[in-house]
């Protein structure tokens, strides 16, 4: 299995302090959940790896795929009988737009790169 980059474990050490600052009681918001997909199909990547990746069970995972790929945010591909997400152009300019709320909501932390 690959080792997450520094980049990756920084980008999750910041949203983790942001959801942990905002005063909320642990749980993740709709919002939370969708860029927390989306930062993790950078690449593409199984339905498997995303439940476990985000922490979410089967239901969860279905119903979130589902809304992000009817709102265009991802791409569905299927190779070699394994089917595969990655997010859209569309999906990278919702991560962008939320990192900016998320800066807006608390400054202290700095801006995380998508790249």
């Amino acid at each position: 299995m690959a080792r997450k980059s520094t980049l990756d474990a920084c980008i999750e050490r910041r949203y983790s302090l942001i959801r942990t600052r905002n005063g909320s009681d642990g749980n993740r918001n709709k919002f939370e959940i969708l860029a927390e997909i989306l930062r993790n199909l950078r690449n593409p990547i199984c339905w498997t790896n995303i439940m476990s990746h985000c922490n979410m069970n089967s239901k969860q995972s279905w119903q979130y795929l589902n809304l992000l790929k009817s709102s265009d945010l991802i791409t569905v591909q299927v190779a070699t009988g394994k089917v595969m997400y990655q997010r859209t152009e569309a999906g990278r300019e919702f991560l962008k737009h939320y990192n900016k709320i998320a800066l807006l909501l608390d400054p202290s932390i700095s801006p995380p790169s998508l790249m």
